[in-house]
């Protein structure tokens, strides 16, 4: 059965009452990024033992297990930018992989080149939206951000980005393999080949393709994003069945609008979108997927507290009325 997953930040590790506060409601596993761990981010990337024992037990106590341990982009710049330093990158993440295996995280996020991490936009992408009820939500118009332009300077080539993601992929693959864990690519967002001339290459159901064919290997797999296939104008549900030996981790993300249509789309509450997020609970279910699927970013309630405790519940009873109905159908 489908498990009910959220993400959180490093600082819930200093606040117990809210880990417990998830047990409670009825999360069943955390999705964590490693910088979590104690000394991760001075290591340039690169978790330790000592660290990731500090989370798990914390996360023991209160009955929470790490469904996914996401690496952070970051600290694949080097790589995909083709600087000096790149080698550690590489060995940080195949370290990190290893450690994933012996603490039994099963799913090892990585993220793929942004057109963000070459520098700052000219002007923010995302805008809070506050609804009549007092409710927020995001939206990002892509009008100007899609305009064709020369790509800046210092930016990598389509072709350059592809030769270093499969490098990354081939080099870390059996280690995961190794490790009995799972790679898992989350593709760009938002899912297109360009920001204001920036080149980005995971971005369609092909790419994807191209990944798992390049890379042929059981432990390459993909966090599935609702939100962003849904974003680029592709078949959420098409890709489910296309993918579903490869999807170990789901973003639950609902969208008003696509970027065809709309240049512009809004992230919002999971039951305000343009998806029906029953049907695309019961079609992971039919194609035989049984990790997490998470919510993925906060929207605003007014009387929610910083880390998005309300909205977090809200988006578990969401999901339990869903994950009950499959199981009654």
């Amino acid at each position: 059965m489908i498990k009910i997953g959220t993400r959180i930040s490093p600082d819930w590790l200093d606040r117990p009452q809210d880990l417990a506060f998830l047990k409670q409601i009825g999360v069943d596993v955390v999705d964590i990024t490693m910088d979590i761990c104690p000394g991760y981010n001075q290591a340039g990337g690169r978790a330790d033992r000592q660290g990731l024992t500090h989370v798990v037990e914390i996360l023991d106590k209160a009955g929470l297990k790490v469904e996914r341990a996401n690496t952070l982009n970051k600290h694949f710049a080097k790589i995909f930018l083709g600087q000096d330093g790149a080698e550690h990158e590489l060995e940080s993440a195949q370290i990190n992989a290893e450690l994933c295996g012996e603490f039994g995280i099963p799913v090892m996020g990585i993220q793929c080149f942004q057109a963000g991490q070459l520098g700052t936009f000219p002007k923010p992408l995302h805008e809070r939206i506050t609804n009549p009820d007092g409710s927020s939500h995001y939206r990002m118009d892509l009008t100007d951000a899609l305009k064709e332009r020369p790509a800046p300077e210092g930016a990598p080539t389509h072709d350059e980005l592809w030769e270093r993601t499969l490098h990354i992929f081939r080099e870390i693959a059996p280690v995961a393999e190794s490790a009995d864990i799972k790679l898992a690519m989350h593709g760009n967002d938002p899912p297109v080949p360009a920001l204001y001339g920036v080149p980005q290459i995971l971005y369609n159901f092909d790419a994807f393709d191209r990944l798992f064919s390049e890379v042929d290997s059981p432990a390459n797999c993909m966090t599935y994003c609702v939100g962003t296939r849904y974003e680029s104008g592709e078949d959420v549900f098409e890709g489910i069945r296309r993918f579903a030996d490869k999807i170990v981790h789901v973003h639950f993300r609902n969208v008003h609008g696509t970027i065809p249509a709309d240049r512009a789309y809004e992230e919002v509450f999971p039951d305000r979108g343009d998806l029906d997020m029953y049907r695309v609970a019961r079609a992971l279910h039919e194609a035989g997927y049984e990790g997490a699927i998470d919510y993925d970013h906060i929207m605003g309630i007014s009387t929610d507290t910083p880390v998005g405790r309300e909205y977090i519940a809200f988006c578990v009873g969401h999901a339990r009325g869903m994950l009950q109905g499959l199981a009654n159908s």
